[in-house]
């Protein structure tokens, strides 16, 4: 019995967006570890319109984007 290639081409995508939604856009959930520093780097984000400020971990590089107040 052989699976047809639509079926796996679906299981892939459903795979990959599942992979992208918890994994590849972790910069939108807020993890706060580290010693997270505001930049002067604000923008309106696209998707949601809203003022978003820029952060950065000096030792470590990593960036957060944080909703303004």
């Amino acid at each position: 019995m052989s699976i047809p290639a639509q079926l796996v081409i679906l299981a892939l995508v459903i795979v990959f967006a599942v992979a992208g939604y918890f994994i590849w856009d972790r910069r939108y959930r807020g993890d706060n570890q580290g010693d997270f520093k505001p930049t002067n780097e604000v923008f309106k984000d696209p998707t949601s319109g809203k003022m978003t400020r820029v952060y950065e971990d000096p030792a470590t590089g990593k960036r957060q984007y944080r909703e303004e107040g």
